[in-house]
């Protein structure tokens, strides 16, 4: 049985910049229509009895990989390009590094999971509306050491993508992992 993400693919292989001429979504054609309902058919095919699954003790469980995915987008596209003050962490560093992560955004269930992904990429897509030329503009970030970095809107939509679809290749490795078959993509 074809699922949602296998639809989109299915009616989204037309597309190309073309169909979003002068916006930022012209860049992006493919996010929403292909990678990120890949990235909700692995989260809906993970069984809540492993959310807390992961190979290694000092890794990011599967749940943690998932609300990863969209505190950096929040941070990024919230706090970085729309100058926002940052959210407090979802995931945050065990007090003992070989004991890896610490889930702090209460997520329990998969439509928790699914709305901190949604609520992730309404800053992101609202972005997608707005003309091309501002990927050209800038945002300063001062890093922990108190060095900066100038980026520009496109690398940091870009990093963010990239991001996207590095991670949901972690969770489908975790899918492997459990004997489960994760989306074609």
């Amino acid at each position: 049985m074809p699922t949602p993400a296998d639809e989109l693919l299915e009616n989204s292989r037309g597309l190309s910049a073309a169909n979003h001429e002068g916006r930022i979504k012209a860049f992006y054609p493919f996010w929403d229509a292909q990678y990120r309902p890949y990235l909700i058919d692995a989260v809906n095919l993970l069984p809540h009895t492993q959310f807390d699954f992961k190979p290694r003790p000092e890794m990011l469980t599967a749940r943690q990989v998932i609300l990863h995915i969209a505190e950096a987008e929040l941070w990024w596209v919230r706090s970085i390009l729309d100058g926002e003050s940052p959210l407090p962490d979802d995931v945050a560093q065990h007090a003992d590094p070989a004991q890896g992560w610490e889930t702090v955004y209460d997520a329990p269930d998969h439509n928790a999971l699914l709305f901190r992904l949604e609520e992730a990429h309404r800053h992101t897509q609202r972005w997608f509306g707005l003309p091309a030329a501002e990927l050209a503009k800038t945002r300063t970030r001062k890093r922990p050491d108190g060095t900066e970095r100038t980026l520009t809107v496109h690398w940091i939509l870009d990093h963010v993508q990239e991001h996207e679809i590095h991670h949901r290749a972690q969770l489908n490795l975790y899918l492997r992992l459990l004997g489960i078959t994760p989306p074609s993509i």
